[in-house]
């Protein structure tokens, strides 16, 4: 295809989705290691999930000054220094495990008192801590930086190819983590610090790939493709409550995104269904996994479920790019949602974790197609130098819901189980789908080629 061909020849994609698909790769070793050695250090659900919620809240809390250094700096630079921070603080980790996790034993306890893996060694207990203070510090970098490259992709691909090159980004997003939950348990079962090594290591390639990319958006500069950047300086613009442009103390700026995506009724509410989906179902697949881990012979089952997902929304991805600009964004948009509530309940009732990964399968099928056009309309509606802060204000406001959500169903688990628990959160997801689907504002949106008329008949706000 001519679009394929130019994607690829006539920009510097290939250079950022190797720099970002190295750090996914690498973010997916540690997001699934991490909470399955809590769980084997201490042999509590809650403190592995209140070490995943901890984590949560503070990337969430510091991604809103993120979203301003995301759109002040050079954002080919901030990746850089993500990938170079990614490789010290992963060789630390590996660092610490081997020093305070030496000789693998099996333990007595576990999920509801189940047996998974401890670990030996004169100072096993000291592991839990290093482990909780080098994943803040994780949450720390990627609270600041991590939102970067995905800020930075609007500047790399031209906006015509936006929706096309999301697609294609959530297909590697699916095979990433169709790959991620069963690498990371085969790491671990050669050693429990080999997902750190080989998150170093794939940080160092997303370093190589970053510095690789020439031709993006810069701002107050001219680009390669002969584009002016935005040479006005939007840190020192804010929107007040009217929507009118005012000068703003500094500490207004972090939470400019905040404000415009709670402010505008039409963002309001799709922000609030989409906190409520990323909380809910990040929450029980994490609880899965650790239901399914009881035992080190278990640790790459552990990431059957999210493997299942991920196969759903593989599929989903090669069906999204024709999709979008074929049928009306707003039955794509109302058919994700729709999905996903039945889904997860579908999930949550049916007892063989053969028919929850299938249910699982099916409800994000639509879930590429529907980012991809809420991914197009934000990029009508914000410009480049304010995609920074508009991420960290979603991102704030999303991960705060993971947060809450996670750490209220690693209690729910260890107190009422496992089942009444996800029952609970394939609940919050019903909700979620019927306030979404009563958004006439979005259930109306007609196909890209007519968006414009449709954000002036709704009065939607751009930023």
């Amino acid at each position: 295809m001519a679009s394929d061909t130019e994607l690829w020849r006539g920009t510097d994609y290939g250079w950022w989705l190797a720099a970002d698909t190295s750090g996914a790769v690498g973010a997916s070793l540690i997001a699934f290691a991490v909470p399955l050695m809590m769980l084997a250090t201490t042999g509590s659900s809650a403190a592995a999930t209140t070490t995943e919620s901890i984590c949560v809240v503070v990337q969430a809390v510091l991604g809103l000054a993120g979203g301003v250094i995301q759109d002040r700096y050079d954002r080919r630079t901030l990746m850089l220094i993500w990938g170079a921070s990614g490789v010290v603080l992963s060789a630390v980790a590996a660092a610490a495990v081997m020093l305070f996790g030496n000789a693998p034993k099996t333990s007595g306890h576990g999920v509801n008192g189940a047996n998974a893996p401890a670990f030996g060694g004169p100072y096993a207990h000291v592991l839990p801590i290093a482990l909780l203070c080098i994943v803040v510090l994780f949450s720390v970098r990627d609270g600041l930086l991590e939102n970067t490259s995905n800020a930075m992709l609007r500047g790399v691909v031209p906006d015509e190819q936006l929706p096309h090159a999301m697609a294609l980004n959530d297909a590697r997003d699916s095979t990433v983590t169709l790959a991620g939950g069963p690498l990371g348990g085969l790491l671990m079962t050669v050693g429990h610090a080999v997902p750190f090594l080989t998150s170093a290591v794939l940080s160092v390639l997303g370093v190589v790939s970053a510095w690789r990319i020439r031709r993006y958006w810069k701002r107050a500069t001219v680009d390669d493709s002969g584009h002016s950047g935005n040479a006005d300086d939007a840190a020192d613009d804010a929107i007040d409550v009217s929507g009118a442009i005012t000068a703003a103390p500094r500490w207004r700026d972090a939470l400019d995104g905040m404000i415009w995506l709670l402010h505008d009724r039409f963002q309001r509410h799709l922000i609030i269904a989409a906190t409520m989906v990323t909380g809910a179902s990040n929450a029980f697949l994490l609880l899965t996994a650790l239901d399914i881990s009881q035992g080190g012979s278990q640790l790459i089952s552990a990431g059957f479920i999210n493997a299942a997902s991920a196969v759903g929304m593989l599929l989903g991805a090669l069906m999204a790019s024709q999709l979008v600009n074929r049928v009306p964004g707003g039955v794509l948009v109302g058919v994700m949602f729709a999905l996903l509530a039945a889904g997860f309940t579908g999930a949550a009732l049916v007892p063989s974790m053969v028919g929850k990964a299938i249910f699982v399968a099916c409800s994000v099928l639509a879930l590429p197609a529907g980012n991809a056009v809420l991914g197009g309309l934000s990029n009508i509606l914000v410009g480049k130098d304010k995609l920074g802060r508009v991420g960290a204000g979603s991102m704030v406001l999303q991960y705060g819901a993971y947060g809450v959500a996670v750490a209220l169903a690693g209690w729910g688990m260890q107190t009422i189980g496992y089942g009444p628990t996800c029952l609970i959160l394939a609940t919050v997801l019903v909700a979620a789908a019927a306030y979404a689907l009563t958004m006439r504002s979005l259930i109306t949106l007609p196909t890209p080629d007519r968006w414009a008329e449709h954000i002036q008949r709704w009065g939607i706000a751009q930023f």
